[in-house]
């Protein structure tokens, strides 16, 4: 009996702990009145800055939470992260959004969470549409532009000897210099994950001139990345991202909110908090799931301003399709 008694005890005292870290990280922001978003700018369509205003994929996930959690998505401050080791070191930082790779070893070691994948990347192929070249299978023999440093080299050859393609790395030191060759004409084709292939196929000249492949040789599941501990926070980054990708499945944009919130069906009516309970569950007003998408727009707004067909990068939906409609984007109930 004394052993049931200890052991109730330190169950009893762990949660107590449990339930103090939980709330800390959220405790935090609100105290601070911002969110402090990790983001690496350099890549068009997920983080850019100009005149000190942050723009992209990456930056509109951050600006989500921060609506989730204030109402409005100006109270985030964005941080430069150049590595995951920066972002252990800065309290300050609440959360990164950087096209990382949802990795274990990024993520148990380190002490750190992914949260859902925000978007399904890998890495395929860009080439020049005067080459009539549609299909991977036909780059057999040809030179093919990789950066040295970001290991796609690697997944270049083993796709090259899996299918016996005979593929030629003409490897790059940067992504400066391999533009430079490429679109110079010294490579047939590059080769990264598809959201570099959208930036670098931007900085041409005529970017209409340049295809990606449908091919896709690796998957890069990219995720958002809290610490173990902020789990309350945890949560809020991860309902947020997944009432977005809901939003879009029951046809509810930035613009249409208030004719929506009349709509009959219930699980609209959960998720823009008429029907009340979600935001007390996660410790936020009834309305933070219609903040976060009047200030983005539902997942598929914000996919198609930043990357998709009404941005300059053109990236196609493919797996970052809702499930609906063949790719792999699904929200569990948010009720």
């Amino acid at each position: 009996m004394r052993r049931l008694a200890s052991a109730c005890l330190l169950a009893v005292t762990a949660f107590g702990l449990s339930g103090r870290a939980e709330a800390g990280r959220l405790e935090q922001i609100k105290a601070r009145g911002y969110l402090g978003c990790g983001v690496y700018p350099g890549v068009a369509g997920f983080a850019t800055v100009k005149d000190g205003r942050y723009s992209g994929f990456d930056t509109d996930i951050c600006r989500a939470v921060a609506a989730a959690i204030f109402g409005t998505a100006d109270k985030v401050r964005f941080i430069e992260v150049a590595s995951v080791d920066s972002f252990r070191k800065t309290p300050t930082l609440d959360m990164v959004v950087r096209r990382l790779t949802w990795t274990l070893s990024r993520e148990s070691p380190l002490g750190l969470l992914f949260g859902p994948v925000v978007y399904y990347d890998g890495q395929g192929f860009l080439v020049p549409k005067s080459a009539g070249v549609t299909s991977a299978q036909q780059l057999t023999g040809k030179r093919i532009c990789v950066d040295q440093s970001e290991g796609w080299d690697g997944n270049l050859r083993r796709y090259s000897d899996a299918n016996r393609l005979d593929l030629k790395s003409i490897l790059v030191p940067s992504r400066a210099a391999g533009e430079e060759r490429f679109f110079g004409g010294g490579c047939d084709a590059y080769s990264a994950d598809k959201t570099m292939l959208g930036a670098i196929r931007a900085d041409a000249s005529k970017p209409l001139d340049f295809d990606i492949l449908p091919e896709q040789i690796s998957n890069e599941p990219l995720a958002p990345l809290v610490r173990q501990g902020d789990d309350r926070f945890f949560a809020i980054v991860r309902w947020t991202i997944l009432a977005l990708i809901e939003a879009e499945k029951l046809g509810i944009t930035a613009n249409n909110i208030d004719e929506k919130r009349i709509s009959t069906d219930p699980d609209t009516r959960y998720l823009l908090g008429v029907i009340p309970g979600n935001g007390k569950a996660l410790g936020l007003g009834e309305h933070w799931a219609a903040d976060s998408i009047a200030a983005v727009g539902n997942y598929g707004e914000l996919f198609d301003r930043n990357v998709g067909s009404a941005s300059g990068i053109g990236l196609d939906r493919g797996r970052n399709n809702l499930w609906t409609n063949g790719g792999l984007m699904y929200a569990p109930p948010l009720r």
